[in-house]
């Protein structure tokens, strides 16, 4: 049972830097000594540690009877700092335990093979459920790897008849505050959420992850589309410095000549801004799991030119009504019923009264 205990910490504290520290991935690291955990460490925004090394340099006297718990294979090549490979070498570690390949082409299987020929034992079996949440954690920094883009999400939620609002717009509160919470929780593995301005000023939004009613720091980016350049400082994510980065784009030069320190404006080289665009400046920040979250209109145009990749479908087991009311996905849309969107991979899970429906954009 205690090494579920140690593994789980090791995943909890890797938990506690995703959304945080793109492009690198979100590990965690324990240091056991004589059933005891006498160092951890977590991944840290670049150019500080990696967890390995943060784990090592907090761990005193001899470590030759230790067991490093990690959550992701040790990287094996220098960048600004030492691979950490060579650091566990060093150390005089002669046991490590790590459930999952880093699927980084200079990784992939390296980092484990140069730990084994130093002599150290490598242990992949982990408990089925830490498995679980491993693959969880690492899911978007795969997808990633594998296609060489972010991976996209669209959040949304309506009610069982697919209205995201009342005919007169009235939108709080469709689901349970159990499923809002979910939301938070979407939102804290995230680097970044997307939406548009129409949002904010409905709702005067945030973009924050609570969890327990804390801020938790994340997502590391909130963007604003805003075409017209309608932000001001009515809203508190204008105003508030210290819940993230906010990245605000605009189609037209803002009349605001002090825009604030956690604002950075970016213009559109187009007459309006594409979803594209602003999907290349956030992979180009090492970006690699993003959340939209806006109204209609916004979320269609990212349907429409087929950029995302998976769906989190809260749905409530109320009943608008209404031809007016509007619907999640707007744009375009198709013309024919073969070219249909397809979800697979899908999962349900009953929130309360609510549903959600999270699956996979073929």
């Amino acid at each position: 049972m205690d090494e579920i205990k140690y593994q789980q910490r090791a995943i909890n504290l890797a938990k506690e830097s995703i959304g945080l520290v793109s492009p690198r991935p979100a590990v965690g690291a324990v240091i056991v000594s004589e059933g005891k955990i006498i160092s951890e460490g977590k991944t840290n925004v670049s150019p500080s540690d990696h967890a390995e090394a943060e784990a090592i340099k907090n761990a005193n006297g001899d470590l030759s009877k230790a067991i490093l718990y990690c959550t992701l294979e040790p990287h094996n090549f220098d960048s600004h700092d030492s691979a950490c490979t060579k650091l566990i070498i060093k150390s005089g570690i002669k046991k490590i335990s790590c459930p999952k390949i880093d699927k980084n082409p200079k990784v992939n299987g390296k980092g484990f093979n140069q730990l084994e020929k130093a002599g150290i034992e490598v242990v992949r079996s982990w408990g089925k459920e830490q498995i679980n949440q491993i693959e969880s954690l690492y899911e978007s920094y795969d997808f990633m790897i594998e296609n060489q883009k972010p991976r996209i999400s669209a959040k949304f939620a309506m009610t069982l008849d697919g209205k995201i609002s009342t005919a007169n717009k009235e939108s709080k509160w469709i689901t349970s505050e159990e499923s809002r919470n979910k939301v938070h929780e979407i939102r804290n593995q995230c680097d970044a959420i997307i939406t548009g301005i129409n949002t904010i000023i409905e709702d005067n939004a945030k973009l924050t992850s609570r969890l327990e009613n804390i801020h938790t720091g994340k997502p590391k980016y909130r963007i604003i589309l805003d075409n017209k350049c309608k932000l001001n400082d009515s809203y508190e994510i204008y105003n508030n410095s210290t819940s993230g980065d906010v990245i605000w784009f605009t189609s037209k030069d803002p009349i605001q000549k002090n825009i604030p320190n956690h604002i950075t404006h970016i213009r559109s080289k187009n007459e309006s801004i594409s979803p594209q665009e602003v999907i290349d400046y956030l992979s180009d920040l090492g970006c690699y799991e993003i959340l939209i979250e806006a109204g209609e209109t916004l979320l269609g145009s990212f349907f429409d030119d087929k950029l995302v990749n998976k769906i989190y479908a809260f749905i409530s087991t109320t009943i608008f009504g209404g031809t007016s009311a509007p619907s999640p996905v707007g744009g375009e849309g198709i013309k024919k019923i073969i070219d249909k969107i397809k979800v697979t991979n899908t999962t349900v899970e009953i929130i309360k009264e609510d549903i959600l429906i999270t699956g996979i954009i073929e």
